[in-house]
């Protein structure tokens, strides 16, 4: 049995070898990267002087709270102050309808504010609540309802859609902008938040509107999500934001 080992003693030119391949020291450099380090620093400080700056810093808990709190406040206010629909209206099917927009909500908020640590949403993901969100305005059209007051509305369900749409848009962009102050830089933000405003939009317009015919959901309400993912979720993806 040897006594020698096979790790290379202080005395051989391994640390020297090593020594060499490392880069030359500069004296310099330590002063170059207290300059960046200062800059960046700078930069983030001015970034949390902003709006979007002051919500995207905060923590993944934080921000959660904080557009639950907007979401909640928004609620309780159109709850007591704008009439809801008659209660001919109010059937299984109308409460089931809200509570999927509601809890689609929920889940489209959780996505955006995914923290940044963690692996990124996969794609089929995103596409998935895109199109449940958008096919549950769509289906909301089609489910139950009063027959009779269905008939007193049907000749005027047409006219009033392009009123109930604009109202609906109009909703839509408070939440749109929430979500995206909350945003930290999601792949797919735009997209999830534009379908989360069209969500918010038609679950205000189910709530308050009176006319409950196909056509006039179809045009009025359902349209409101089909325009935002369209006319914001897709562009942003496309010509994302620097």
């Amino acid at each position: 049995m040897t006594k020698g080992s096979d790790r290379a003693g202080p005395g051989d030119g391994l640390g020297e070898r090593l020594r060499e391949l490392d880069p030359a020291s500069d004296a310099n450099d330590r002063e170059r990267m207290d300059k960046m380090f200062e800059n960046v620093k700078g930069q983030c400080a001015e970034s949390d002087k902003t709006i979007a700056g002051f919500f995207r810093s905060r923590s993944t808990t934080v921000r959660r709270l904080i557009v639950m709190a907007v979401f909640a406040a928004l609620g309780v206010i159109g709850w007591y102050n704008f009439p809801l629909v008659d209660e001919s209206v109010r059937t299984g099917p109308w409460v089931a309808t809200l509570l999927v927009f509601c809890a689609l909500l929920i889940i489209a908020m959780m996505m955006v504010t995914h923290p940044v640590h963690r692996p990124e949403l996969p794609r089929w993901q995103v596409v998935c609540l895109v199109c449940v969100a958008v096919g549950a305005t769509v289906l909301a059209a089609f489910w139950p309802t009063s027959g009779a007051h269905a008939i007193t509305h049907e000749h005027t369900s047409r006219m009033v859609a392009g009123a109930c749409m604009g109202f609906g848009l109009l909703l839509g962009v408070p939440v749109y902008a929430l979500l995206r102050l909350v945003d930290r830089g999601n792949a797919f933000g735009s997209l999830i938040a534009a379908a989360a405003a069209g969500l918010a939009g038609n679950f205000v317009l189910k709530a308050q509107c009176a006319i409950d015919t196909t056509g006039h959901v179809l045009l009025g309400h359902a349209s409101v999500a089909v325009l935002f993912v369209v006319g914001l979720g897709l562009v942003h993806y496309w010509i994302p934001s620097k």
